[in-house]
């Protein structure tokens, strides 16, 4: 990211979010993102995941210029460049957990035995072959999460985009999701983690942090 500035319409004048934000990520790095509620933190998450573009500056993914991406392509670098893991986990509560796994490959066309045959491996890496069968409301917080880190790890995305992963976890369950994040990133995963949480971001090999939409590495 080079010079990434956004801000929100408040009225008739326009309130600066993001002020010249500049920093990088190389493939196979641990990234925290620590900042307090306002910070900024979340605006830069949704340029980070494409879910929103920026005013002005440049964004490179994988190579690839965010920045000169028309926003209708945007859904398709996302589910193919970019693994979401969110606090709330995100999971449709009427599909089973199978289902839930399997969503962004039907996405990119898969037929759901090809895209269930390509998940086995990643469901065996969570231990979750025994709970293929059951819905969310089934799982405890701990295992909704590691359903959840499932779903983006199948697609084998760019980067894995975690937003306040133990947030929602007993202390217990949030240490269990971290070490698992560790280990995923010594399997070569590229991870970039939002928190409010110094103990949580302490777990990444390297903290950035936002201040008042600015950053202080």
């Amino acid at each position: 990211m080079k010079s990434i500035n956004k801000g929100y319409m408040l009225g008739e004048q326009k309130l600066p979010i993001l002020k010249d934000i500049s920093f990088s990520v190389e493939r196979g790095e641990y990234v925290a993102i620590l900042g307090p509620s306002g910070s900024g933190k979340t605006t830069l998450m949704n340029i980070i995941g494409c879910m929103d573009v920026m005013d002005s500056g440049e964004y490179y993914l994988d190579g690839m210029p965010i920045h000169e991406t028309l926003e209708d392509d945007l859904t398709e670098v996302r589910n193919r460049k970019i693994g979401f893991i969110f606090q709330n986990y995100q999971l449709i509560p009427t599909y089973n957990v199978m289902q839930n796994i399997v969503m962004p490959l039907l996405m990119r066309g898969l037929t759901y035995e090809e895209a269930e045959q390509q998940c086995i491996e990643t469901v065996r890496l969570l231990g979750l072959e025994e709970r293929i069968a059951h819905k969310p409301s089934e799982l405890s917080g701990g295992q909704k999460q590691r359903v959840s880190i499932a779903r983006a790890l199948v697609g084998h995305p760019s980067i894995l985009l975690a937003d306040e992963p133990t947030g929602a976890l007993d202390q217990a369950s949030g240490k269990d999701v971290l070490k698992l994040f560790r280990q995923l990133n010594e399997m070569g995963n590229t991870i970039v983690m939002i928190t409010h949480d110094l103990n949580v971001a302490q777990s990444a090999k390297r903290i950035v942090r936002i201040v008042d939409g600015k950053l202080i590495e």
